[in-house]
């Protein structure tokens, strides 16, 4: 019984517990702050055509802070997130754009029903006289 002492009076628990409170007040505010980059970035991409590449790097950067500040606050990292380690890194995206998309080698623009693939099994009206157990008897 003496190995098992009750951490109520660690002080390391309790300044950890002060730190998981600011974190949770600042995933509040990333929240927020994740809703009003997707609207506005919907809004470029309706009125451009195409992402805006700086929201696009927030938004992962947010949703990499996100990640970090749950897995330290759910007690599966003990690296306290932003401000007092690195802003995540921003691996590059390729973004999205409303346009059509060109084809690199004839330069001509590609339309996706144009485009077929004779590998992907197709249904049949063959295949709809069957039933599990076989073909159908239409006699």
């Amino acid at each position: 019984m003496s190995d098992n002492k009750i951490s109520l009076l660690n002080s390391n628990t309790w300044i950890r517990g002060a730190y998981m409170l600011l974190f949770g007040v600042l995933l509040v505010a990333a929240r927020l702050v994740i809703s009003i980059v997707v609207v506005v970035q919907f809004l470029f991409v309706l009125l451009v055509g195409a992402d805006n590449q700086n929201l696009r790097n927030l938004g992962q950067g947010l949703g990499k802070w996100v990640y970090q500040t749950l897995m330290f606050l759910t007690f599966n990292s003990e690296e306290k997130p932003f401000p007092f380690d690195e802003w995540p890194a921003i691996d590059t995206s390729e973004g999205y754009s409303a346009n059509p998309v060109e084809d690199v080698t004839e330069g001509e623009l590609v339309d996706a029903e144009e485009v077929v693939n004779d590998d992907i099994p197709s249904f049949t009206a063959d295949q709809s006289d069957r039933d599990e157990d076989g073909p159908k008897n239409t006699d």
